[in-house]
């Protein structure tokens, strides 16, 4: 009976953890608001900035969504390199969609 008992919890443990892992590694590291702590910006809901004093680019200029979880602020350029005046401000703790090319933290 111990036995049966036994293998029950396994196979029970067992097919709560194969559920949880395929959802907890589809969510950005990071991103929880009681996380680990580290400055990251998730853009379009699937990137990851964690190295906020490097310049990230798009590929074009285009409508990119900015959810800064940090509490810096992110600066949107027009440019693809982070140069020039930014045109767009995304203040740390909010989000927002901007027309930009480039992105780097304040």
């Amino acid at each position: 009976m111990t036995f049966v008992l036994r293998s029950a919890a396994s196979a029970l443990a067992l097919t709560a953890v194969s559920f949880a892992a395929p959802m907890a590694s589809a969510l950005p590291t990071g991103s929880f608001g009681a996380g680990d702590g580290r400055q990251v910006v998730i853009v379009d809901n699937t990137l990851e900035l964690s190295d906020l004093n490097s310049c990230w680019a798009s590929g074009f200029p285009r409508d990119i969504h900015f959810d800064n979880r940090s509490s810096r602020n992110l600066l949107v350029f027009g440019t693809k390199d982070c140069t020039g005046d930014p045109i767009a401000t995304v203040p740390g703790g909010t989000s927002g969609t901007y027309w930009g090319w480039s992105a780097v933290g304040a």
